[in-house]
């Protein structure tokens, strides 16, 4: 088969993606990845072919943008103003003439999404694949698979799903369409109106049924292997003392989306530390120096793949991704979350459902409530039994070189 991934500029987004290219290519398949430039190496370093054909929509953008909204609307619930959709810099809401700069950036919105799709388009019609797979926030992935007339495959990242509704920080859930309104022309030139998750065929959930989201589409398990980007085996980590360890995961896009006020790295290595804990810190360097003087004996590690370290901790704290959310699920470790918004409170909240975890969220946690969380999380032994029942039938579900026959089927 000639296999086309479609993946939205965000690594979090297509790193679950990237086990299923490596089993297509294992069984002979060819598989290329319509990307952005900005993807190129990640895509290669994780062993697949990029296509770097893409211009679309700013992801980052486009959730600041939201932010944004949010504020303007009166329900932005931290205590620092959003950040500038395009600066970055915290933005005087007041004063912020909202109308004139969304004027200004919809004709290179509608010019980037028209040259991104005609690009996927017609690289699709030369490379003429058998199948269309993408994740969740790509675009052009359904857009090619009705062009060319295959089928259309989603694969989720985490415990969110096509019929879920979510909405913007200090928002009530609502529905959310896949693409803004000033781009659906970029669609409508190829007869399929406006793309929506109501344009998919087929959706691989990686997730167990006690997290398992609502999907619309033909639903095909396949097992969440965990890819975190590339990286050697920490050879220099201490060895354990006989204390609980814990695993404070903090990457860049939550700050770099919300702004440092989202930062609740600091508070949860305090806890930690102050509960006795050994603390394991996987963060950016930037996020480490903005946090001040940490905690004596806390391990701080940086672009350090968090599958490879997360099986030997205890509890692990994160601001609720998809990637670490389900790295965490399929290591059978329980899980404090502190989701910032968008699909993080609908994935944090499933795993504590599931009470495989907790969750506070992120504009309300503070020292002791983190505090008492990772207590009960470590204290009570129910927390531990139900996420190793998680991985127990996470790992159960079947392998990416499993549903390769499946989606071979799919086309025959």
């Amino acid at each position: 088969m000639r296999v086309l991934f479609a993946v939205s500029s965000w690594t979090g987004h297509y790193f679950p993606m990237v086990p299923l290219g490596w089993a297509l290519r294992a069984a002979g398949h060819d598989v290329r990845v319509l990307c952005c430039e900005t993807d190129v190496a990640a895509v290669t370093q994780a062993g697949l072919t990029p296509v770097p054909v893409l211009d679309g929509i700013d992801i980052l953008r486009g959730a600041r943008l939201v932010n944004l909204l949010s504020a303007i609307q009166g329900r932005w619930p931290y205590p620092e103003p959003p950040l500038h959709p395009d600066t970055a810099e915290p933005v005087e809401v007041t004063t912020f003439d909202f109308a004139t700069w969304q004027a200004g950036i919809q004709p290179e919105l509608l010019e980037r999404a028209t040259r991104s799709t005609d690009a996927a388009v017609a690289y699709a019609r030369s490379f003429r694949p058998d199948l269309v797979v993408h994740d969740m926030m790509s675009l052009e992935g359904p857009l090619v698979a009705k062009v060319t007339g295959v089928p259309d495959v989603m694969q989720l990242w985490g415990p969110v799903g096509t019929a879920d509704e979510y909405g913007p920080v200090g928002s009530h859930p609502r529905g959310r369409a896949a693409a803004p309104e000033d781009t659906s022309s970029a669609f409508e030139r190829y007869g399929v109106g406006e793309m929506g998750f109501h344009h998919v065929d087929h959706v691989l959930d990686p997730c167990p049924a006690a997290i398992r989201p609502r999907n619309e589409a033909d639903l095909l398990p396949c097992r969440y292997i965990p890819y975190n980007g590339p990286g050697a085996v920490p050879l220099d980590l201490p060895g354990r003392t006989g204390r609980p360890r814990v695993c404070v995961v903090w990457g860049r896009s939550a700050t770099r989306t919300f702004g440092p006020v989202v930062n609740k790295m600091p508070q949860a290595v305090e806890a930690s530390a102050s509960l006795g804990f050994e603390v394991l810190l996987l963060a950016s360097p930037a996020d480490v120096a903005g946090s001040g003087p940490l905690p004596e004996g806390v391990h701080v590690r940086e672009n350090l793949p968090l599958s490879l370290v997360l099986p030997e901790c205890d509890a692990v704290v994160h601001y609720g991704g998809g990637g670490v959310t389900m790295t965490s699920v399929v290591a059978g470790v329980p899980q404090l979350s502190l989701p910032c918004g968008y699909d993080q409170p609908a994935m944090a909240g499933r795993v504590t459902a599931a009470g495989a975890g907790l969750d506070i969220p992120n504009h309300e946690a503070d020292l002791g409530g983190i505090k008492s969380a990772l207590d009960r999380l470590l204290g009570e032994p129910s927390f531990t039994a139900s996420a190793r029942e998680l991985a127990v039938a996470a790992n159960a579900l079947p392998a990416p070189s499993d549903v390769v026959g499946s989606l071979r089927g799919l086309v025959s």
